[in-house]
């Protein structure tokens, strides 16, 4: 026997419009819409709006003034977006968040963003003047673009142990070396957290465990 939520066949109904009211189905079709319509603007039309910088604007020849302002290779101190992924970047979707979680989230992405990197960056922890404060790619000694080709066989996809030896370890930008650290702290963090707040709640017969 199948059992069909409400969510699943909510589109599927016969439904009689109220007076001044949509349907679900209408109103899908109107969020539908507006979404593609209001997403259209930043993400082909004027991509441009995705970030808006008045300090580049202002300093545009200051390499300093591009990696503070900088809305998408920098801190993106004074920069404005009227495109909402961007807006809500850090988070997803504040609407699918409990307020409570947006503000932990929000504490913990100024900390890290506004006040751990460019102090690590400025005062050139791992290095971190070689390679941009944010940045994706992995890099060289020299800041350069990592030469993947000389370490790794492009065929076989073997490691050259003699050709890393003899070129450079691999280099991540200052916002990467935090990014990669955290994920794995998050990882104990949470074991750690539920056995604080919820551990009460975990079953005590060890049976349960080897259902």
């Amino acid at each position: 026997m199948f059992f069909v939520s409400e969510p699943s066949r909510a589109l599927h109904e016969v439904e009689i419009r109220r007076k001044g009211g949509l349907t679900r189905l209408q109103f899908f079709l109107v969020v539908l819409i507006s979404s593609f319509a209001y997403y259209i603007v930043p993400g082909y039309l004027f991509q441009s709006i995705t970030a808006l910088s008045f300090v580049c604007w202002i300093w545009k020849d200051s390499v300093t003034a591009q990696q503070i302002g900088s809305g998408l290779h920098g801190l993106g101190v004074g920069s404005f977006a009227f495109d909402w992924s961007t807006v809500a970047g850090f988070l997803g979707s504040p609407l699918a968040t409990p307020g409570f979680a947006i503000i932990n989230i929000l504490f913990g992405y100024i900390m890290i963003l506004y006040i751990i990197i460019p102090i690590s960056y400025w005062t050139n922890s791992y290095n971190a003047k070689r390679f941009p404060i944010f940045s994706s790619h992995v890099f060289d000694a020299n800041g350069k673009p990592y030469d993947v080709s000389t370490v790794l066989n492009e065929t076989t996809f073997e490691f050259n142990r003699a050709g890393y030896d003899g070129y450079s370890k691999v280099n991540l930008s200052i916002f990467f070396v935090y990014t990669y650290g955290l994920s794995f702290a998050i990882l104990a963090a949470t074991l750690t957290h539920v056995a604080l707040f919820h551990g009460r709640y975990l079953p005590t017969d060890l049976n349960f465990f080897s259902i």
